[in-house]
């Protein structure tokens, strides 16, 4: 019995320590689990805050974000209000452009219009030039074949007086001697400077004396002449820078109306200039018992002294030599064509 009850109390002793150790394992598995509860719902709790933290900084940011997209639908606004403004500008620009090309396109029509009645214009133009062209070549060649014209008479006298002299001479008579005076010019053939003039100028003078415009006077000799056209050649032995030259041209070119001068010494008045017109060609006029033909008429005023001396045109191209007046006329004198004494050059100097 005791060995029953050993096993008994033994038993119970094992009874109660499992009692112990489940009761141990019960309240460590009851603090474990209220541990864990108390840390996960500390976690739950911070994770809680952080999120309502988070929330907050996302609903602080959301304000924002709304306020921004509020100021930029403002802004949007304002700009599209521009735009529209602008486009509707543009709008009235174009309409602007377009009214101004349909003008431009009935001024152009109009512009196109008038250029085409200004070119007729023009070309009426065109052909009333070309006929006033033709009408001006004709008055030039008319103008053109005056010697000279429009020239200042004043300007072509100093021109040509240094080319004019005075030609002296003595002719014997029964008791002593007659002083006989005259004009010549001076004339270059082929680099030989002569003094050219009337043959009655000279004829039967035993002295002759050349006087230039500056007052030198030197001896002079008859180089040839033909009488039957009153023409003679002088030379002398002035030095050579003296001579002032004068250009003889074809007396053909002269028709009645043509201005003319003489240059000479009427009277004895060194220097003197007249003036006049053709008044008529192919005269036939008898000089001492001689006939000359051919012979040029004008109306410059020639007195005694003028014999010999040079008719020349406005170009002061001698053109004649003057021979003649009509005693006690007024407005009529002659003057040898150089056509007919040219000839008379070559045959006396050319020899």
């Amino acid at each position: 019995m005791k060995w029953k009850r050993l096993i008994l109390e033994s038993i119970d002793k094992k009874k109660n320590k499992i009692r112990i150790l489940t009761l141990v394992l019960v309240i460590g598995i009851f603090i474990g689990a209220f541990s864990g509860y108390f840390f996960g719902y500390y976690l739950f709790i911070s994770e809680k805050n952080n999120t309502q933290n988070q929330l907050a900084t996302l609903s602080e940011q959301l304000d924002e974000i709304v306020i921004d997209v509020n100021s930029n639908n403002d802004n949007i606004n304002n700009i599209i209000d521009s735009l529209e403004e602008q486009l509707s500008q543009l709008r009235n620009q174009i309409e602007d452009l377009n009214n101004e090309v349909d003008n431009s396109e009935q001024e152009l029509t109009d512009t196109l219009n008038d250029i085409t009645i200004l070119e007729g214009q023009l070309l009426a133009i065109q052909l009333q030039i070309s006929e006033l062209e033709d009408v001006l070549e004709i008055a030039i060649q008319d103008f053109s074949s005056i010697p000279g014209a429009g020239v200042s008479l004043s300007l072509l006298f100093e021109q040509v007086r240094e080319s004019v002299v005075v030609i002296q001479g003595l002719i014997p008579q029964t008791i002593g001697f007659t002083v006989i005076q005259g004009s010549g010019f001076v004339y270059n053939f082929d680099g030989n400077m002569v003094i050219l003039t009337n043959n009655h100028v000279v004829e039967n003078a035993v002295s002759i004396a050349v006087t230039f415009p500056n007052g030198d006077t030197y001896d002079a000799e008859i180089s040839g002449s033909n009488p039957n056209n009153e023409f003679a050649i002088l030379s002398t032995d002035a030095p050579q820078e003296i001579y002032n030259p004068l250009e003889i041209i074809s007396s053909s070119i002269l028709k009645v109306g043509h201005s003319v001068i003489v240059v000479g010494t009427p009277f004895g008045l060194e220097g003197s200039l007249s003036n006049g017109i053709v008044s008529s060609l192919s005269r036939t006029i008898s000089v001492d018992e001689i006939i000359l033909t051919n012979i040029i008429q004008t109306t410059t005023p020639l007195n005694p002294g003028n014999s010999g001396g040079p008719l020349m045109n406005l170009d002061g191209e001698v053109v004649g030599i003057v021979t003649a007046i009509v005693e006690e006329s007024q407005g009529i004198g002659f003057a040898i064509p150089s056509d007919a004494f040219m000839t008379d050059i070559q045959l006396i100097l050319g020899s």
